[in-house]
């Protein structure tokens, strides 16, 4: 893509982070040189361990301790960044360069409600007085299109949906006009819809305002959808940059032509079902649910019911992958942890082997226990952050009665099927990427080889090779040990691949339920050709 040098935004010349002594490599980015141009969306691709997010930190001026820029220059519009004061980056950064973070609950300030957020920037950076940056909070929450801003700027991050606090993430980035935005994996776990929504988002705004982004992502179906330019990174190297279709198309270095592979290969789902008639592992029958919470503050006396499960009722045969679809807040998760135990449903039962899991004696619930396994959404958030990875993996054998020994064997197994090495044993949570999180995550849940697992969002978080890599291996590990899945996904293209049937959930409900192939090539409810409309790059993968 050819532009005028004049237009140039940001520029990045021989840039180079170095990594702290004993990382995997010396350096995270090496000798990078890449422009990003004023009115364009720039996607990086890579997978986990690229460089990326270093990337973009380094651009920010956030990069973590012991990680700095060992050579090179980060121009913004003649300002150099590298060797720029501390002072002066605070004044730039929100200003002129701004960035929306990866996981929103994570950045937002959990005791402040978006007001407060959004005014604490606009007083750091002297905006004006209290009325004039209420109305220009209230503007952007408008922009952004979150409803109600009104009440909502009182919210606080907890009280919010997935996409609505990405939605704030947004209009604090831009509540003081800059030139150039970083989204670091904005949608990676949102529902198709939503996920659609904030793409829109996305590209109107930067439109609008003729804003330069920087769009970090690994989801090649964002790329397709959004990208005026590509830039695929590899262990740090710039392997290959152009215009959007010509890298998604026509891709010329084989690392490139591995991912879109990869990717494409998600939406091949020839083959993919088969016939099960066997009995039921699991049984759910007219599961319901209703969570009843205070709004408005715990003395309000006002009370909010949402029927997070309707008369759900699904079985999963041995060896059998059941696909669970549906957006945010339609009750998948809920189903999930149900069935793992981790919540008693108001009415209706769960079947293990055709006994009710609720009126099995003690000991005999506890012997089950270890036989339906669970694979949370984020992984971060369900590893303990003081514990090594060894203990993670043989702290659950241990209470279930193997020998230390057995169960540290075991262990090195399941980490050798998910793709990491044993010196992963010995580290903890925080020194792995999301995607290996994801991965222990895996052999965690498989450690104890269970009958059962629900997988919920669990490759989510994964780059397409890796993601292909996991479900591959879910797939031959249910095959060898017949093992049965309830599989929960927002991506309507893993579902394809993975799944024998699908149900398609909406408020609670099951509105859609059968072959997978049937439910997602030739839908019957409205609710499923709308999820189905809505998989970002859609047009690209026919």
């Amino acid at each position: 893509m050819s532009r005028p040098a004049e237009t140039t935004v940001l520029s990045m010349r021989s840039l180079s982070i170095a990594l702290p002594p004993g990382a995997d490599r010396a350096l995270a980015v090496s000798d990078l040189s890449l422009d990003l141009y004023r009115n364009e969306i720039l996607c990086v691709v890579g997978e986990s361990g690229s460089g990326k997010s270093l990337l973009a930190n380094a651009i920010m001026g956030l990069l973590p301790n012991g990680v700095r820029v060992a050579s090179g220059t980060i121009d913004f519009e003649g300002t150099e960044l590298t060797t720029l004061p501390a002072n002066r980056y605070r004044k730039l950064r929100g200003a002129r360069i701004a960035m929306v973070f990866q996981e929103p609950m994570t950045a937002l300030n959990p005791v402040l409600t978006v007001r407060e957020q959004i005014d604490e920037a606009l007083v750091a950076h002297g905006v004006g007085n209290a009325a004039e940056r209420q109305r220009r909070i209230l503007e952007l929450l408008d922009a952004t299109g979150l409803p109600d801003p009104e009440t909502l700027q009182h919210a606080y991050p907890f009280r919010l949906s997935g996409g609505q606090r990405q939605r704030a993430m947004i209009a604090m980035a831009l509540a003081l006009e800059p030139d150039v935005l970083i989204a670091d994996e904005p949608t990676t776990a949102l529902d198709v819809t939503t996920q659609k929504q904030i793409l829109e988002l996305l590209r109107e705004i930067q439109q609008r305002r003729r804003l330069g982004v920087l769009f970090i992502t690994h989801d090649f179906g964002v790329v397709a959808e959004i990208a005026d330019r590509v830039a695929v990174m590899r262990l740090g190297e710039l392997v290959e940059e152009g215009p959007a279709r010509q890298v998604l198309d026509h891709p010329r270095h084989g690392y490139t032509q591995k991912l879109v592979a990869a990717v494409r290969g998600l939406s091949d789902t020839s083959g993919a079902a088969r016939e099960h008639r066997s009995e039921p592992v699991l049984s759910i029958l007219g599961a319901t649910k209703t969570f009843v919470t205070a709004t408005g503050g715990f003395f309000s006396g006002k009370r909010r019911r949402v029927e997070a499960l309707k008369d759900v009722s699904l079985d999963i045969a041995q060896g059998e992958t059941l696909g669970l679809v549906g957006e945010s807040g339609s009750g998948k998760s809920t189903l999930g942890q149900a069935v793992v135990q981790l919540l008693e449903l108001d009415s209706g039962e769960i079947r293990f082997h055709g006994t009710p899991i609720a009126e099995m004696p003690r000991k005999e619930r506890e012997r089950v226990r270890p036989k339906i396994q669970i694979v949370f959404q984020d992984p971060f958030a369900s590893l303990n952050p003081r514990h090594r990875i060894r203990r993670a993996l043989t702290e659950t054998q241990v209470i279930h009665g193997t020998r230390r020994a057995d169960a540290l064997a075991q262990a090195e197994r399941m980490l050798d099927l998910v793709g990491l090495d044993q010196g992963a044993l010995d580290r903890f949570p925080h020194e792995f990427s999301g995607g290996q999180r994801q991965r222990i995550g895996i052999a965690r849940a498989l450690v104890m080889e269970p009958e059962l697992i629900v997988a919920d969002e669990a490759v989510s978080a994964l780059d397409v090779s890796i993601q292909a890599q996991i479900l591959e291996l879910l797939a031959d590990i249910r095959d060898r040990l017949h093992l049965s899945m309830l599989f929960i996904t927002h991506d309507l293209r893993v579902a394809a691949q993975v799944c024998d049937r699908i149900a398609v959930m909406q408020r609670g409900e099951i509105v859609e339920h059968g072959n997978a192939q049937e439910v997602l090539h030739a839908p019957s409810h409205g609710y499923t050709r709308t999820l189905c409309d809505s998989m970002p790059g859609k047009e690209w993968f026919v």
